[in-house]
């Protein structure tokens, strides 16, 4: 990405080729990976499950690698190589490229968590709720993880960097850094929040978690609107996906 040196009002790109996109757009930009991500789970699970591998291995790490970053970088990219951007710039395409310095990282990654976690806590009470009512209808109710092996613990390496680093990374150059930026003018104040909602929604594997999803993800929004960076949202995105896997790391790290 190559940074631009104007300073933009808050949410508004300045650089007049950044359209909004309409609605119908919007809505398949944000969905799209998310659908196409749950139909390359189905398969791969239907196709080459078997009980001695974990179930991880197709939604961790095969969906991530053959779908999920390449849908979304691809596309970037495809944008970038219609602009004639030289080498790996995003310049155009991701709008909210300005970089920050390391005492800002200080400040914006802390305000991004401290309330996520907050909303993430209060929640999780509707949470479990919703997942309890839900999880059992889910299509990957039946795969249940096998006990500890040396394959999973290869799997939960791979995931923890895919998931945990190379997917928020993505997400956000492809969510904030592009479709912010380009919300349709008609939800007006509320584009920070049908952003959030859209996002939340594009978790198809997880519909439990589209309240909690929906308000915890909004700090990370303000912020990047804010500072005209993905940068603190990357690494405070990064950090709470890493937390994840802090539970199954310990575990692996236990039985050594």
């Amino acid at each position: 990405m190559q940074a631009r040196a104007s300073r933009r009002p808050s949410g508004i790109p300045s650089d007049p080729a950044v359209e909004p996109h309409s609605l119908g757009r919007c809505l398949f930009l944000h969905l799209a990976p998310g659908i196409a991500n749950i139909a390359a789970t189905v398969l791969g699970l239907a196709v080459f499950w078997n009980p001695a591998l974990p179930p991880e291995l197709f939604f961790g790490v095969f969906t991530n690698v053959f779908v999920l970053i390449p849908v979304q970088l691809g596309y970037l990219y495809y944008l970038a190589r219609k602009r004639h951007n030289p080498g790996w710039s995003l310049e155009g395409i991701v709008v909210y490229d300005r970089p920050i310095s390391w005492s800002r990282y200080l400040i914006w990654v802390p305000a991004i968590l401290a309330p996520t976690a907050v909303i993430f806590v209060a929640l999780e009470p509707i949470t479990h709720r919703l997942e309890a009512t839900l999880v059992g209808v889910s299509v990957f109710a039946r795969y249940q993880a096998p006990a500890l092996s040396e394959v999973a613990g290869i799997v939960l390496f791979a995931n923890v960097v895919l998931s945990g680093i190379l997917v928020p990374i993505t997400e956000e150059l492809y969510f904030r850094g592009y479709l912010l930026p380009r919300m349709p003018t008609r939800f007006g104040r509320l584009k920070p929040a049908a952003h959030s909602l859209l996002f939340a929604m594009y978790h198809f594997d997880t519909p439990w978690m589209i309240p909690v999803r929906t308000l915890g993800i909004l700090p990370l929004i303000y912020a990047t609107m804010h500072t005209h960076s993905v940068r603190p949202g990357i690494a405070a995105h990064c950090l709470v996906n890493l937390a994840n896997f802090s539970e199954s790391v310990s575990l692996r790290i236990g039985t050594q």
